[in-house]
């Protein structure tokens, strides 16, 4: 009897370890909620960022979080903390995080593979023989060769095979020469990632980034053949937004749990240009990473997820500061709601840190 009771006491203990580990690798992520003062920022400023952020008329959610809680956050034109919103090319900086976690995995070799390695059927007679150059770093760093997105990514998506018709577009440079920036080859690595791993991009995002991260992707598109947007197309909440940027403000880890390899993070947000960009608005000495946005703002170093028409996750390391807007996402290639965003955080958000 003693025998037995020691076996189902041993049993019950096994039991609650394993769901307590589950438990810690999967979990809904909750902000801390503090106020501006007691993290340092000057109410007034702040006050004054969401009444600008309201007259601008196209913002639809900003949220400041410094010290990793949440002090001030407003929505406007009916959304909500609760309301998805589609973040467009903040997508990428998703996707760049679960290359890296494929990476680790053994799932990509390197970032050296030649990508027409993962899809030997799209060779075809007369093919540009650069396209076997191509590597995963050039995607990750937009030098693939190909032309801007705004010249050829409509047309493709419009087709019925969207990786298919990306190997016929004409390479206008040599691989890794030059950037141009093309949410095509973004989708690249959402193919690469499904075929590596048997999973979509989606499903080993839930396994691998989200899920442990205790956050939700409410929806993300497909193309024809079922892949996962790569560079454009995820719906989710600016709350569970700014998580992606707490994760690489500290390395990879959110409640101890090493989620994107710090190694990773630390190369992701390295500069890839030889030279910075001199200045776009209040952001100057800008650069790029691994599909990341690096620069200043008043002099202070940032890194940020960007997707067209001001979706921003903005990670101020040395301030200790995340900043997430989201805006009017129904408008075209020459909108003009980026820079006075910046300008925001410029001359309210960032004036405020005391």
């Amino acid at each position: 009897m003693k025998a037995k009771l020691i076996v189902l006491t041993a049993v019950i203990q096994l039991l609650v370890f394993l769901s307590c580990s589950r438990e810690a690798e999967q979990y809904d992520f909750h902000w801390p909620v503090s106020s501006p003062a007691t993290e340092g920022l000057d109410k007034k400023m702040i006050d004054s960022a969401f009444i600008r952020a309201g007259q601008l008329g196209f913002v639809d959610g900003l949220l400041i979080i410094r010290n990793g809680k949440l002090i001030a956050e407003k929505y406007y034109n009916g959304y909500s903390r609760h309301s998805p919103h589609q973040i467009y090319s903040d997508t990428k900086s998703f996707m760049s995080a679960l290359v890296g976690i494929a990476l680790d995995q053994g799932l990509i070799e390197s970032l050296e593979k030649k990508i027409m390695d993962f899809f030997p059927e799209y060779a075809y007679t007369g093919m540009d023989q650069r396209f076997y150059d191509i590597t995963v770093r050039h995607l990750l760093t937009m030098r693939m060769g190909i032309d801007k997105e705004e010249n050829n990514l409509l047309a493709i998506v419009a087709t019925d095979n969207w990786i298919r018709e990306t190997f016929k577009l004409p390479l206008l440079f040599d691989p890794g020469t030059k950037f141009s920036y093309n949410s095509l080859e973004t989708h690249l690595l959402s193919a690469i990632i499904t075929r590596t791993s048997g999973m979509s991009a989606l499903e080993f995002a839930v396994k691998n980034l989200t899920g442990p991260a205790g956050i939700e992707i409410i929806a993300w598109s497909t193309d024809p053949q079922g892949n996962s947007t790569g560079g454009y197309d995820i719906y989710m909440k600016p709350y569970d937004m700014a998580v992606l940027g707490y994760l690489y403000l500290n390395g990879g880890k959110i409640e101890n749990i090493q989620i994107v390899p710090e190694e990773w993070v630390n190369a992701s947000l390295a500069p890839t240009w030889p030279s910075n960009g001199r200045e776009w608005g209040a952001l100057t000495d800008y650069n790029y990473g691994y599909l990341w946005w690096l620069g200043k703002i008043n002099g202070h170093s940032l890194f940020m997820a960007m997707g067209m028409g001001g979706q921003y996750i903005m990670v101020f390391p040395g301030q200790n500061l995340i900043v997430v807007t989201t805006a009017n996402k129904n408008i075209g290639w020459d909108n003009n709601q980026e820079l006075p965003i910046i300008e925001v955080v410029s001359q309210y958000i960032l004036e405020a840190v005391k």
